[in-house]
């Protein structure tokens, strides 16, 4: 009986455990990267994408400036992790800036297959 107590107490703080973030990092001048992690039970995928967004937001409107994201990854949870992870990096921006224009988002390549044979 103890055995299934300490067991479902386990399952449950596995599934309601933790999110983390790397805080906001600074790559350039204006462009910054965060990388996050929420656990199934936090929200997963969804989770660490919005604790990302938020830091951005948060750092860019301490700024004065817009947030303009320039790539996003996210990988979902594993049996051997069971954090999923969201990866953004993007600028802080004026509005006016020539750059800040409307972005057409694109998921960047898992695999990358490279031809070396010779013609």
């Amino acid at each position: 009986m103890k055995k299934l107590v300490f067991f479902i107490y386990f399952c449950a703080f596995t599934l309601t455990a933790c999110s983390n973030s790397s805080g906001v990092l600074k790559m350039g001048p204006d462009t910054f990267s965060i990388s996050t992690e929420a656990s199934f039970g936090k929200g997963g995928i969804p989770a660490a994408r919005r604790i990302a967004y938020k830091e951005a937001g948060e750092e860019c409107s301490k700024r004065g400036l817009e947030v303009f994201v320039l790539n996003e990854r996210s990988v979902g949870t594993t049996f051997t992790d069971g954090m999923a992870k969201a990866e953004l990096t993007f600028r802080c921006l004026r509005p006016d800036d020539p750059e800040f224009k409307r972005q057409r988002y694109e998921k960047t390549p898992d695999l990358i297959i490279e031809n070396r044979q010779k013609n």
